[in-house]
């Protein structure tokens, strides 16, 4: 599953230096001006250079940001912020890091491991649950934990990174309906409004992929009034909210 960070800044040195690191790790970068004019749901993370690019006046536009980011939001500055203002950034929005005056080596580092945090989340919680075979096999399908792909029988399932964190916790949370303010709060670290709007969107892709028949679902159940049930009969690994 491809890897994607977008940096909002208008330093191309700074762009270009991340690019090169980054790609060592194999994390490409894309640059831009604007979050809003991309599918945010599509990247791995945002990396926000406060020194070229202010964040927006607007706090609704930072709440919407980081309902569309599944992955992690770090900003940088050269100067020194209030300290209200940077515990506003992690109380009031949610995001990540703030990474002062830094090289861009701590910078790599730091933006590489909370990539990895995000991406291997619900892999920890079920390893926590006894499951140590990478190879975690869910009715037709077989989840390759250390590779983050998913198979359906020997062909690969192109998932987005917000398709695969969503199978991850549907299969933590098997047999257990699931409504959707839960599934919101787990996949999108929120509750708010313009995640609810698209959760329906995004599980009916997943199911498009998963399913034999999408139209006819056997795993990824609708439950009219109470949200998603996934449901499934393997009994060898140990997953967590399983009845």
């Amino acid at each position: 599953m491809p890897l994607e960070i977008l940096l909002i800044s208008q330093n191309l040195q700074l762009a270009s230096q991340l690019e090169k690191l980054l790609d060592s790790f194999n994390i490409t970068t894309r640059v831009s001006f604007d979050p809003l004019d991309h599918l945010l749901q599509q990247v791995s993370g945002v990396v926000w250079d406060l020194n070229t690019t202010s964040l927006p006046t607007n706090s609704s536009e930072l709440q919407i940001l980081r309902n569309q980011i599944t992955g992690p939001i770090l900003l940088l500055d050269q100067n020194t912020e209030p300290i209200d203002t940077i515990c506003s950034y992690f109380l009031n929005y949610h995001l990540d890091d703030y990474i002062q005056s830094s090289s861009l080596k701590e910078i790599v580092a730091r933006t590489v491991q909370k990539i990895w945090v995000y991406q291997n989340k619900d892999r920890l919680q079920i390893n926590q649950q006894g499951q140590t075979d990478p190879d975690l096999k869910v009715g037709h399908l077989k989840i390759n934990l250390d590779k983050i792909q998913v198979n359906s029988g020997n062909v690969r399932l192109n998932l987005s990174p917000i398709e695969y964190k969503l199978l991850l916790f549907f299969v933590s949370h098997s047999n257990t309906v699931l409504s959707r303010t839960q599934i919101a709060s787990a996949v999108w670290g929120n509750t708010t409004g313009a995640t609810l709007r698209i959760i329906d969107t995004h599980i009916s892709n997943l199911r498009k992929k998963i399913e034999t028949e999408p139209k006819n679902p056997q795993m990824l159940r609708t439950i009219r009034g109470f949200g998603y049930l996934f449901k499934y009969e393997n009994q060898g690994a140990k997953i967590s909210g399983k009845n």
